[in-house]
């Protein structure tokens, strides 16, 4: 065999290699960001009177706690989100409004200790008077995304 064919199936290898470590890589990453469940939401609990809790489709707990309260609008608050019986990798919280389009508001979450997560956000001002807010708590696992959604309503003072 001389020096140029071998070259060639040597250049060859690397670029099957890198190929296929790259769709290894897409296909890993799109499966840790699939969402593998999303969970009803409580409406009989308020988190303008205090933490609200969810049961997880595999057992496991999420509580959400959000202060000062009343809530306010346009000044920072403390987002806490609290897990038991589940091991996640991250946690955010994206704010909406239900009705009416805010724009983005995620708030990605630090690990504090034992299945505590907390950080800040603020939500924007609305024209309303009142306005109902969703408050997705997303958690990435091993195995993907599962959401756990708040509802509670603000009022302009």
């Amino acid at each position: 065999m001389n020096k140029r064919t071998l070259l060639m199936l040597v250049f060859s290898g690397i670029l099957i290699a890198i190929l296929i470590l790259t769709s290894w890589y897409k296909t890993e990453l799109a499966r840790k960001n699939t969402i593998i469940a999303q969970v009803e939401v409580d409406r009989s609990c308020d988190l303008q009177k205090g933490e609200c809790s969810l049961k997880l489709p595999d057992g496991g707990l999420v509580s959400l706690s959000i202060e000062p309260r009343p809530i306010p609008l346009v000044q920072n608050f403390n987002i806490r989100v609290n897990l038991k019986d589940i091991e996640v990798e991250a946690v955010a919280v994206d704010f909406k409004g239900t009705t009416m389009n805010m724009g983005p508001n995620n708030v990605i979450l630090k690990a504090l200790q034992n299945n505590i997560y907390a950080g800040n956000g603020m939500l924007p001002v609305c024209i309303r008077n009142s306005m109902e807010w969703q408050a997705d708590v997303y958690l990435k696992s091993k195995d993907g995304v599962i959401i756990a959604p708040f509802i509670f309503e603000t009022r302009k003072n």
